[in-house]
């Protein structure tokens, strides 16, 4: 673990002069972009709070104060965080409501440090500069407590939790997908912070009860911090440079690919009862997963197009009247209304492959076919993007698996007029 904290120590200093450096440049081309301003607020304050940090002690003595660096790296942690509250608010945008959001956040901070100043000039130092332990730094080894520090820990967490909470928000309504990616690593971060905000306290407590884990305590307490640290930088800028070492497409590629596999299964169904849909042969073994990974984008968009000339093919056995059955058995159990607008779709399916396979019709006489894939209800009237019709069909695939559905076909009317089409007839 000391290996791994030794290493971190000296990589995310690194990274974070680095990735600072990047973005000034990218600032000085744009000064009146206010996201980019926080996040250069927060990296360029989380950047000196890291170089103060093992210059600590020499710090100390030059100023002649015991415990400034702490201060100071402590003062600039909490720039960062609140930097990153603002860098995620201007990102919905920059109207004078989110101006007063990011103001108060700044009015916040400002007496959280000041409260931090008054009480680390109010309180005595736990030792004097002279003090051997001091000298030998092994004082900045052992349990730091002070009043101040409650007070960092408690705006710290407080604002962790913001910017987690901000981040999964704006992640799940982001359409880039590298941003979308970067603002999951932001949460993860925050909470990997969180962890951070908490280790200290259990340092602390140990070192009054239990001084023998303090050792292993210290060494969680800043992989936590390295580790939300590096996290946090990667989130936010990797929307930047990503697309310029090809992120984009990589990301593009593995989307279709899992995508592709994600279709498969409702495919593989679908094909066995009606092979004609397949325009190739079906990829099998490391040759077939090498040719779908070759054409990633092209698999996916002629799965997708199999798939639908399949349920083209089965609409003569589509019942309306399992339709009705699977959307009471869905009311019934709870399901959201998109949820169960999946569970219909997957049960009318295969209760038309089951009815096909058997060579007779679901539908009973007088029962109208239902038209499928129904559409997404939060799309609205129109049809379904290329992407939402895949990620739809998907949830159809998935569902067709699981014990509900299996259910509701097991309990549909059999087949009826064995070897006779239905009443639209054969495809």
């Amino acid at each position: 673990m000391s290996g791994i904290v030794a290493v971190a120590m000296v990589v995310v200093p690194l990274a974070c002069w680095g990735m600072s450096l990047y973005k000034l440049r990218d600032l000085a081309r744009d000064p009146g972009n206010r996201p980019l301003r926080a996040l250069c607020v927060a990296l360029w304050s989380i950047t000196l709070a890291l170089t103060v940090q093992p210059v600590g002690p020499w710090l100390d003595q030059r100023l002649g104060v015991l415990d400034v660096a702490r201060l100071t790296g402590n003062c600039l942690t909490l720039v960062c965080v609140t930097a990153g509250q603002a860098f995620h608010l201007y990102m919905t945008g920059t109207d004078a409501a989110t101006e007063r959001r990011v103001r108060r956040r700044w009015v916040l901070l400002a007496v959280a440090v000041a409260t931090m100043i008054v009480l680390f000039v109010r309180t005595p130092p736990a030792a004097d500069l002279a003090d051997p332990r001091v000298l030998s730094r092994d004082y900045y080894a052992e349990p730091f407590d002070a009043p101040f520090l409650y007070v960092y820990l408690a705006y710290l967490g407080w604002s962790l939790a913001q910017m987690a909470i901000l981040a999964n928000r704006y992640a799940r309504i982001a359409h880039r997908p590298l941003l979308r990616f970067g603002l999951r690593l932001i949460t993860v971060a925050a909470v990997s912070g969180l962890l951070y905000a908490a280790g200290k306290l259990v340092a602390v407590v140990a070192g009054v009860f239990r001084p023998g884990l303090v050792p292993a305590v210290d060494s969680l307490v800043i992989l936590c911090f390295t580790t939300s640290i590096l996290l946090a930088l990667i989130g936010s800028t990797i929307p930047s440079w990503g697309p310029r070492v090809g992120l984009d497409r990589l990301w593009a590629w593995a989307g279709a690919l899992r995508d592709y596999y994600r279709l498969h299964p409702l495919w593989r169904r679908i094909h066995a009862v009606l092979p004609q849909i397949a325009l190739l042969p079906p990829p099998s073994g490391l040759r077939g997963f090498l040719s779908v990974a070759r054409d990633a984008s092209l698999r996916r968009v002629r799965i997708t197009v199999e798939i639908l000339d399949g349920y083209a093919g089965l609409r003569p056995w589509m019942s309306a009247e399992v339709a009705a059955a699977a959307r009471q058995v869905a009311r019934e159990q709870g399901l959201p209304v998109e949820e169960q607008a999946v569970v219909v779709e997957a049960a009318v399916i295969g209760a038309a492959l089951r009815a096909r396979r058997q060579g007779g019709s679901a539908v009973a006489p007088g029962d109208p076919a239902v038209e499928v894939p129904f559409h997404d209800p939060e799309a609205g009237d129109g049809d379904l993007g290329a992407a939402d019709q895949v990620t739809w069909l998907a949830r159809v695939a998935r569902a067709l698996a699981t014990p509900t559905v299996e259910m509701i076909i097991a309990r549909a009317a059999p087949p009826v007029g064995l070897g006779t089409p239905g009443p639209a007839g054969r495809p």
